[in-house]
């Protein structure tokens, strides 16, 4: 209750100056400064007792009652207003389920005005209950808190909305259950595009294997009657690994949509992932110098996709610096941080990269070259943690990836 109390306390504070009582006011700021270095607990339930001795003692009962009454409805229009112009529905319950609040949200979502909703019954209290919002009300009762679930409700002209809905538990003085708050959104729009794009995504990925196996099967006829070291050859052989790389991204893209959440996250020791992904990379780019610094294990919760992210890291580090590129990889803690940090000599990442990861979105004008670069934003960001852009000791660019511990 410290929450509500501490608001009924602002709300006081605000009537008692809007309606001059400035003798009243003054007393409880003395009160409020004299008490300011006590923990927030303490200091809530000071100023409720010193509030009920200046509302009896210096306003009177009457008047005290008029300022209670004024901060009360303060806070209740506070409340409608917010309600109201939620994008979401907002609905209350009374413990049997029957709609007690319905505001514009709901309407617009599920089609019934207020005055249809109010007293129907929205939910059903049994355990076996099967309707939209299935025995939630139930679950609540025995002190649950449901978080995005995703059903489908039935809307006012017949069709079905594909819902997501988050619920709590209403209490009343003596602790019992005396109903829920539900909030709801339309997501029937986001799931369609996501269908529609995980569908194209694989035709498309599949249409461009096959068609790269075929491109791949006629080069290899031609390379045989030219010589060797022939630069078209490689320059189309290159051009299609490329286009392979390409759709290996869109289907991690892919399987980070589809594994998005916390489930889908995992603890890694970055320490031990750095010198892993390092040494391969220093294998197969034998003119670049990597060197891995920091603690001998440092565990981070990511989503199971960061090795792909650091190793996009590392050939984006290796790909922008000159012919004999250095590039340092740290991992470091800092509080209940882990960081890990890829840093080179380049001349520094190009403005367009820099802008995919530092943007949330991608515009006309912040387009990278390829997925690389997005894919790592999209894992950091499944993942919980943030990215950080900045210059590099040796001139170049360090890319911090910052993680939960």
């Amino acid at each position: 209750m410290r929450r509500q109390e501490e608001q009924l306390v602002g709300a006081l504070f605000d009537v008692l100056e809007t309606e001059g009582h400035d003798e009243a006011r003054k007393r409880l700021l003395r009160a409020y400064e004299s008490s300011a270095s006590e923990g927030r607990d303490e200091l809530i339930e000071r100023l409720i007792t010193e509030l009920v001795a200046v509302l009896n003692e210096q306003l009177g009962r009457r008047e005290g009652a008029v300022v209670l009454t004024d901060a009360i409805q303060f806070l209740f229009d506070r409340l409608v207003s917010v309600v109201e112009v939620a994008p979401v529905a907002i609905v209350v319950v009374d413990a049997e389920g029957a709609v007690q609040l319905w505001n514009d949200g709901a309407e617009r979502l599920f089609g019934w005005t207020e005055s249809d909703a109010l007293g129907g019954r929205l939910v059903s209290k049994e355990a076996d209950a099967s309707g939209p919002f299935g025995d939630s009300l139930s679950r609540l009762e025995r002190g649950e808190r449901l978080t995005g679930v995703e059903t489908r409700h039935p809307h006012r002209d017949g069709s079905l909305v594909e819902i997501r809905f988050w619920a709590a538990p209403l209490r009343d003085r003596h602790d019992d259950f005396a109903g829920a708050t539900y909030v709801a959104a339309d997501v029937g729009e986001r799931k369609r595009r996501e269908q529609r794009l995980t569908v194209l995504n694989r035709v498309l990925r599949h249409n461009i294997r096959n068609d790269v196996n075929v491109v791949l099967g006629h080069l290899e006829a031609l390379a045989a009657e030219r010589p060797d070291d022939d630069p078209h050859v490689a320059a189309m052989e290159r051009r299609l690994a490329e286009i392979v790389d390409l759709s290996d991204a869109a289907r991690r893209a892919e399987r980070l949509q589809e594994s998005d959440g916390e489930a889908s996250r995992t603890t890694f020791d970055l320490s031990a992932l750095a010198r892993d992904r390092v040494r391969e990379f220093d294998t197969a780019v034998g003119d670049a110098a990597f060197t891995v610094g920091g603690p001998d294990a440092v565990e981070a919760v990511a989503h199971e996709l960061l090795p792909f992210a650091l190793d996009n890291l590392l050939e984006n580090a290796v790909e922008h610096c000159g012919p004999s590129p250095r590039v340092r990889v740290a991992v470091r803690e800092e509080g209940d941080r882990a960081l890990l940090t890829v840093a080179d000599d380049g001349p520094g990442l190009p403005a367009h990269e820099r802008e995919v990861l530092t943007r949330s979105d991608e515009t006309q004008l912040t387009h990278s070259t390829g997925m690389g670069i997005w894919l790592v934003r999209w894992i950091v960001r499944s993942s919980g943690g943030e990215l950080r852009v900045g210059e590099s000791e040796a001139g170049g660019t360090a890319i911090t990836v910052v993680l939960r511990r």
